[in-house]
C-alpha cells in the first residue's frame, strides 16, 4: 500500500488556485508551463475514453484510410469491422501520445540504474558537486567548476564508460518518442473532425 504524503498548506493553497484557474478559463498556470507534457497527460485518457464510449465510427480501409462516398454497410460483420478498425485508430493514437511522453513511454534507459548507483558514490565521496576535488582556487572563488563522475581520479574512466552508454541510449529514447510525435501529429491531423463520439 502507498504511504500518504503529507502536503503543506502551501501546497494545498497552490493546488487550490490550480483548480480554480482550470475551473475558469479550463487550464491552469502549471498547464501552461508545460503544455506538452499537459498535452500528452490530456489527450491520452481522453482518446482512450472515446474508444471506450464512441457510438460512432469512421469507415476506414486495411490501411487505415478513411472510406469516400457513400457507405452503405450491408452487414454486422462489416459493421464489427469498420468499429474495430476505428476504435483499434483511436488506441493506437493514446498509445503514441503515452510513447512521447518523457514519463509514460515504454522505452526505459538500461543504464539508468548504474548511473544512479555511480552518481550516488560520487557524491559520497565527493560531495554533490565533487566539492572535495577542487583546487586552491576553486576554493578561494576564482573559479567555478562543477565535478561529475567521471571526474573521480580512481574510476573517472569507467564512470565515463557508462555516462557515454547512458547518453547513447537517451538519444536512441529521444529519437523512438520524436518517431512516435510525428505519427501521433500526422494520424491526428488525418482523423482530426472525426473525433466525436
Amino acid at each position: 500500500m502507498a504511504k500518504k504524503t503529507q502536503q503543506s498548506k502551501s501546497d494545498i493553497a497552490f493546488e487550490e488556485r490550480m483548480a480554480k484557474q482550470r475551473a475558469k478559463r479550463g487550464f491552469c498556470d502549471r498547464d501552461v508551463w508545460s503544455i506538452d507534457y499537459w498535452f500528452c497527460n490530456t489527450i491520452s485518457p481522453m482518446l482512450k475514453q472515446l474508444a471506450k464510449t464512441h457510438t460512432g465510427y469512421q469507415c476506414l480501409d486495411e490501411k487505415g484510410n478513411i472510406v469516400t462516398g457513400l457507405i452503405s454497410v450491408k452487414t454486422d460483420e462489416e459493421e464489427e469491422m469498420y468499429v474495430k478498425r476505428w476504435k483499434d485508430t483511436i488506441l493506437h493514437l493514446a498509445f503514441l501520445a503515452d510513447e512521447m511522453d518523457e514519463d509514460r513511454c515504454s522505452m526505459k534507459n538500461p543504464y539508468d540504474k548504474e548511473m544512479r548507483r555511480i552518481d550516488r558514490a560520487f557524491k559520497k565521496k565527493y560531495g554533490s558537486l565533487g566539492q572535495k576535488l577542487e583546487t586552491d582556487e576553486e576554493k578561494n572563488g576564482k573559479l567555478h567548476q562543477i565535478y561529475l563522475p567521471d571526474s573521480d581520479p580512481v574510476n573517472g574512466k569507467e564512470n565515463r564508460k557508462i555516462m557515454d552508454l547512458h547518453t547513447k541510449y537517451e538519444l536512441k529514447i529521444e529519437r523512438y518518442r520524436e518517431k512516435c510525435k510525428n505519427e501521433f501529429f500526422r494520424l491526428f491531423s488525418k482523423h482530426f473532425w472525426d473525433l466525436w463520439d
